[in-house]
């Protein structure tokens, strides 16, 4: 499988794991040795290893997606592939009871190599902080998405 294939059959494992809670079927995605950063103001980390990436992203998913009714994805650009790099840009339709969707916007790149998935980079800019920040003031939900 070529680098998009390969990130594209993670994708789809995250997507079924978003429903089923089971993350064994991740970890041959990643490398033993992968980073996985999150670049964000307000839950920003990075962390070390297919285990602890695997944790953090259910933590996360168990704060923050879990709590809503509905989540649809939609890839505004991309991906482009450059080697065994690849980068897509994305948005994420939230939408919970009678409150206003959420729409989160943001960037994901990674690295393939050999072993899986070596470094994974998802980033939201200062806009999107400032909106998931805004949205649980003024609904008054609050959320968890930190990793760690």
């Amino acid at each position: 499988m070529n680098v998009l294939e390969r990130f594209l059959a993670y994708a789809a494992d995250f997507e079924k794991t978003v429903v089923d809670d089971d993350w064994s079927r991740l970890e041959p995605h990643f490398a033993d040795d992968a980073v996985y950063r999150v670049e964000s103001d307000l839950f920003g980390c990075e962390l070390h290893g297919a285990l602890p990436i695997l944790a953090g992203m259910k933590k996360s998913l168990d704060g923050f997606d879990h709590r809503f009714d509905t989540r649809e994805i939609a890839v505004t650009d991309g991906p482009e592939v450059e080697g065994n790099e690849l980068q897509i840009a994305w948005t994420v339709t939230y939408t919970l009871d009678e409150h206003p969707p959420f729409v989160l916007r943001g960037r994901s790149s990674a690295r393939l190599g050999d072993g899986g998935i070596e470094l994974l980079v998802d980033s939201y800019d200062a806009e999107a902080d400032r909106e998931a920040r805004s949205w649980m003031q003024q609904t008054g939900v609050q959320l968890d998405p930190t990793y760690a």
